[in-house]
């Protein structure tokens, strides 16, 4: 029998053992819960580390679209070109072959594919004929996925609204304003490493998942806009003038149909110019109106009961002192007053300065507020100017004179146009619309801008009175008939204005804005139109260069809106409005702001060059040479003029130009 104390120590000894084995096994199954249950999530990421790895690629944005559904900025899929170092063989002619293909630093590309990281971008979004390029090298190491590039089809029209989404590089226009709505969901690309740590993207990945923006659906007119862009572009350069904008607005709900700007960018390649180029300038920009702001002044004093339609104003014979400025009309007006009719159809400013007088700092600061100016047009666009007016108590007198015929205030080319539609539909202040819907991913309308209507600021009577005035802007002896447009009748006033020069404190000597703003037809409005050129070299006057391009512009736009003359329907024939030559506008001089004279001695006279035959571009150089200025009506080469070739005349005549296509003579 085995000894008791020896049976003891054995038993002593089973225990341990089974003890010892026991806590090992709670231990084991301690970490296996551990590794299973805690830290599962860590281990799977680590794991997930050495073979996967996620790359992120740029969303799929969601178009723009015009008001008919044509896309004016869209997302397309390309090839984006990425290396895998390690998979690389021989990094210098990859590096030198690479840089061929692409036009890229060939020292960047070596240092790119000779890093250690596993992942190294190469050039992305690729025009399909380099990817194909680079495809046919069968260079080791190099790769492609697919990724989305922002697309501009229009190109250069309505870029300066639309701006450009820059892949990494900046947003500017809707692009910026709307791109939480155009932007989709974040994308993430993964690529498996094989045992032998070698990079597999599967391409495409991030293409199939990815989520597509929303669709920003505008109020501009795709057809409208060539429009306005064709014929700003064919002013600027016959005025060689430094830029301009046309504004194109429905009256009724204030929707924008066309937005143009000069100097303009093609989106598609907006790193190439200048960040000025790019800017949008009828809503960014301001400038002094000029004799624009003379329609808004005459409407708030008749609807304060200050004038009557039917009163006239004394223009001491066109000049006025004010706080010891004179203030004058360009062409003196006679001592017999003038009609309230005259005085906006003549353009006078000594007109204009006694009847701001009558309304007063206070009651003027508040209309110009009232009809829009002095704050933003609340269209959200990105820098949108706002060009404040200073309190009122701040306006000595002679400002309140010189600022009811446009000088010393600003406004932005929007702002002046919203404010003619009011005169258009009625009195009522519309709110200015870029955008008419905005739409989510699977198109459904998430929001909708409708009309909004900001408030009365002149009554329908009064602004009837003011569509009749504004008519005999464009009629014979008005400063506006080159705005003429046959078979309609246009409402609408000239504007000339100096431009304020930072670098001297004041008035430039040479340097002016010209435009010209009416709607059209003048009874039944469909369309304001607002032309201003920034620094014309041929003629400073708005009836001059401005004018004429208001002409084009509704003679093309008005039957593609279906809006024909009521004759035409009835189909009897149609009597087309003169084209006589505008009467010289006033500008906004003071005496201290003197008018420049012609650099030629007093009394010298000009010969007339032969123009005939010339192209309206040259002829206007031509004669621009010899300080003479000219009206040309009609398309085509230059016909017949008046006076004619060999004429004598005094400098800053001006000569008429009859142009013809060719087709015939031009009425």
């Amino acid at each position: 029998m085995p000894d008791r104390r020896n049976i003891r120590w054995l038993r002593v000894r089973l225990f341990g053992v089974v003890g010892f084995l026991s806590l090992a096994l709670l231990a084991v199954l301690w970490r296996i819960a551990n590794l299973q249950l805690v830290q599962v999530d860590w281990l799977q990421g680590l794991a997930r580390d050495q073979y996967l790895r996620e790359i992120s690629l740029e969303p799929m944005r969601g178009p723009i679209l015009d008001r008919n559904g044509n896309p004016l900025a869209l997302s397309i899929m390309t090839d984006s070109l990425f290396a895998v170092p390690r998979e690389v063989v021989d990094a210098e002619r990859t590096a030198r072959e690479l840089s061929k293909a692409l036009g890229l630093p060939e020292a960047a590309l070596k240092k790119k594919l000779s890093s250690q990281k596993h992942f190294v971008w190469i050039q992305r979004r690729l025009p399909p004929d380099e990817a194909e390029r680079i495809r046919s090298l069968k260079l080791a190491g190099l790769h492609f996925t697919r990724e989305s590039r922002r697309f501009y089809p229009a190109r250069e029209l309505g870029a300066s609204v639309i701006g450009f989404a820059g892949d990494g590089r900046g947003l500017e226009g809707l692009e910026l304003l709307f791109d939480g709505n155009l932007r989709g969901t974040q994308v993430m690309a993964q690529g498996l490493r094989d045992a032998r740590q070698q990079m597999l993207l599967a391409e495409g990945l991030g293409a199939r998942e990815s989520s597509g923006g929303g669709t920003v659906v505008t109020t501009l007119d795709l057809t409208l806009q060539e429009i306005a862009e064709r014929e700003l572009a064919r002013a600027v350069l016959e005025s060689r003038a430094a830029g301009g904008s046309v504004v194109l607005m429905d009256p009724m709900t204030g929707e924008i149909l066309a937005l143009a700007n000069l100097p303009g960018f093609n989106p598609n390649t907006f790193g190439k110019v200048r960040p000025e180029q790019r800017r949008n300038r009828a809503l960014v920009d301001c400038f002094e109106p000029g004799s624009t702001m003379k329609s808004i002044v005459v409407a708030e004093a008749l609807e304060a009961g200050l004038l009557r339609p039917n009163e006239t104003i004394d223009c001491r014979a066109g000049g006025l002192s004010v706080s010891g400025h004179v203030i004058n009309d360009s062409h003196p007006q006679g001592a017999v007053p003038l009609s309230l009719r005259d005085v906006l159809v003549r353009s006078s400013n000594v007109g204009m300065a006694r009847i701001g007088l009558r309304l007063g700092r206070e009651r003027l600061h508040d209309a110009l507020r009232n009809w829009g100016f002095g704050q933003r047009s609340q269209t959200g666009f990105p820098g949108e100017g706002a060009c404040p007016l200073r309190p009122a108590r701040s306006w000595p007198e002679v400002e309140v004179a010189t600022a009811s015929f446009g000088q010393g205030v600003s406004v932005t080319a929007v702002q002046l146009a919203a404010a003619y539609a009011a005169l258009a539909n009625g009195g009522v202040l519309m709110q200015p619309l870029l955008v008419k819907e905005i739409r989510g991913a699977r198109d459904q309308v998430l929001q909708r801008f409708e009309p909004e209507p900001l408030g009365r600021v002149v009554s329908e009577k009064h602004a009837e009175t003011l569509r009749g005035m504004l008519e005999g802007v464009v009629e014979p002896g008005g400063t506006g008939t080159a705005a003429a447009v046959p078979g309609f009748r246009v409402a609408g006033k000239t504007g000339t204005a100096q431009k304020a020069d930072p670098l001297i404190g004041g008035y430039s000597k040479d340097k002016r804005i010209a435009s010209f703003v009416g709607f059209v037809p003048s009874r039944r409005p469909r369309l304001v139109i607002l032309v201003v050129v920034d620094e014309p070299a041929t003629s400073p006057f708005g009836g001059v260069v401005a004018a004429p391009v208001f002409a084009r512009i509704a003679e093309a736009a008005l039957p593609y809106l279906g809006v024909f003359p009521d004759s035409l329907v009835a189909g009897t024939p149609i009597l087309e409005t003169p084209r006589t030559p505008p009467a010289r506008e006033s500008l906004p001089l003071l005496d201290d702001e003197p008018e420049p004279e012609p650099t030629l001695a007093q009394g010298t006279s000009l010969v007339v060059p032969d123009v005939q035959g010339l192209s309206l571009r040259e002829a206007l150089r031509r004669l621009g040479q010899r300080g003479l200025e000219a009206v040309a009506q009609g398309y085509g080469r230059v016909k017949r003029q008046a006076p004619g070739a060999g004429t004598s005349t005094q400098p800053l005549a001006r000569v008429q130009l009859i142009l013809d296509r060719g087709e015939g003579a031009v009425p």
